[in-house]
Order: structure tokens, then sequence, then C-alpha cells
């Protein structure tokens, strides 16, 4: 049960802020509420797949690159329980929107008002973004998601939209979570908390890294896949 508050309280807070925002733009801004998500006001599936389906792809590759580098075993485990299980896979993915909706979204297009330059948006959202996750991971915190927001704010700028940095940030949360909580790879396989990605330099250079292929490899399944459409 406390397992569950948990969860409830790490994500279902920033669902709820989610959810306020896009009632606060329909009902102050008197504007449709899916104008955060895409001008043409349709919700693109096929870039909801792409973002996760891409973010997933190369979180495996980066895993299966340690296990190849280290020969560290792998194993997997069910200990958080499939009912704890199947409230993470619901809660999370509304979370990742929530949070998308709320910086790439709402925020960047308010900062857009008042600032021109589409790097220093991308800056100042990812700096607000950042800060609000401080007290998560130490020093390191900042610069982590300070990098992270940048990606997801060029992917989304580029874009126009918000489907593929929607799916890509519920992609990495996922991934994330089941990492965290199912796979153990290292070393005797100790526990979750042991196999965690620590911040420091290095992990903030393979998200570099891994930025790059995310906005590279959606680029080139969206033009493949996605045809433009005409707002109607």
């Amino acid at each position: 049960m406390d397992a569950i508050v948990a969860i409830l309280m790490q994500y279902g807070l920033i669902v709820v802020a989610g959810a306020a925002t896009l009632r606060g733009v329909v009902s102050s801004h008197r504007r449709p509420w899916r104008s955060l998500v895409a001008p043409d006001l349709r919700l693109d599936g096929r870039r909801l797949a792409i973002g996760a389906g891409v973010q997933l792809a190369i979180l495996a590759g980066q895993l299966t690159l340690v296990h190849a580098l280290t020969g560290w075993p792998w194993r997997f485990s069910t200990e958080a329980g499939l009912p704890l299980i199947a409230l993470a896979l619901l809660m999370i993915p509304m979370q990742s929107a929530s949070e998308e909706i709320l910086f790439r979204g709402y925020l960047t297009q308010a900062v857009g008002r008042i600032v021109r330059s589409r790097v220093l948006i991308a800056v100042l959202v990812g700096l607000i973004f950042g800060g609000l996750h401080l007290n998560t991971h130490g020093p390191l915190t900042v610069p982590y998601f300070l990098v992270l927001s940048l990606i997801f704010s060029l992917v989304s700028l580029r874009d126009e939209r918000l489907e593929l940095t929607i799916g890509g940030h519920a992609g990495m949360n996922l991934f994330a979570y089941a990492a965290a909580n199912s796979m153990v790879v290292g070393p005797g396989a100790i526990g979750a908390a042991d196999t965690a990605m620590p911040f420091n330099w290095a992990a903030i250079v393979v998200l570099i890294v891994n930025g790059a292929i995310f906005y590279s490899l959606t680029r080139l399944l969206v033009r493949v896949f996605c045809k433009s459409r005409v707002p109607v």
C-alpha cells in the first residue's frame, strides 16, 4: 500500500498539474487544449509511437552494450509486484505527457511571447525544468536535466509539435522504471539501486549522444511515415 501511495504521489501530482494547465488554457485563454500539442489540433499517434519506439530502442541498445562490454549478468525480477507495475505503466505515460505539456508546450509558448530566439527559449525552459528536479539527484541534476530539456526542446521546436517528445519522454521514464524495478545488471546483481546510472559527467555525455541519435532517427522516421497534414 505504501508503494502504491508513493507512485500516486510521485506521478499523480504532475498529472494533476498537467490537467490543470489544459483546463486553464481552455477556460482562461479560450483556446483548444490540443493547441499546446500541435498547431493543427490533431494528435498524431504515429509520432507518439516513433518517439517512444526510438527512445526505447536507444536505451535497450545502451544497456545491451554495457552488458557486452562488461560481461555483467542479466537478472530479471518482479519484486515490485504486478499491481504496482501495472499502476506505474498507467501513470508514467500520463506523467510524461503532463511534463511535456507544461514545459515544451505551455511554458515554451509563454516564453516565446517575450523572447524571439528559439535557442534562448530552450535554455530558459531547460533551466526551469532542471531547477524543479533539483532535489532529485544531487549537484549535477540541473545540468543533466538542462541537457535533457534542450534535447526535447530541439525536437519539439523542429517538429513544431509535442508528440515525438511525449513519446520519447514516456519511453525514457518507462525504461528507467523497468530497469530500477525489474532488471538487475551488475556484478552479483545486488539490487536495483546499484544499477542506476550515476549522475556524473559521463552520464551527461551519454545523454548527449543518445539525444543526437534520438533527434536524427525521429527526424528520419517522421519524413518516412508521417505526411504533412493541413489544418481544418
